[in-house]
């Protein structure tokens, strides 16, 4: 008879192992899919030396480090705060960057190119956070930010 933690390890290894076969699916129709199908036989030929290898790849790659820099920067929160409902919007780090991103138009007059735009936003979100540590900065506990 197996043990409620060895169970428990069992379930998880499933888990991880049917997750893993789906990134592995979804990271292969990500890297064949776009304006032309390229499937795995073509990956090696001169179409895909240049879609597969010098586009689509690092696409796929960026995607998939961002999304595990998102969850990590999500589990950290939520541990640090011990509230797993825990969120950006908690500490006004989103405003922050809506405030950034509402700055870039109106200065801007419209005419920032898109990456302008993000740029602003991730400054106006540091902003915000620098000023909330600062403020936290002689005790910092999860009760004071």
């Amino acid at each position: 008879m197996l043990t409620f933690a060895q169970t428990q390890r069992r379930r998880n290894r499933r888990w991880l192992a049917v997750l893993t076969l789906l990134l592995l699916v979804t990271s292969t129709i990500s890297l064949c899919a776009g304006d032309q199908w390229i499937g795995p036989g073509e990956w090696f030929s001169a179409k895909g030396e240049l879609f597969i290898w010098q586009i689509r790849l690092p696409r796929t790659l960026a995607v998939l480090l961002v999304g595990a820099a998102l969850a990590l920067s999500g589990a950290i929160m939520q541990a640090l705060f011990e509230n797993p409902l825990a969120e950006p919007g908690l500490l006004g780090v989103s405003n922050g960057a809506g405030v950034g991103l509402i700055a870039a138009v109106l200065l801007g007059k419209g005419l920032l190119p898109g990456w302008a735009l993000g740029l602003c936003a991730i400054a106006g979100a540091l902003v915000i956070t620098f000023i909330l540590l600062r403020f936290a900065r002689r005790h910092l506990s999860t009760s004071r930010l």
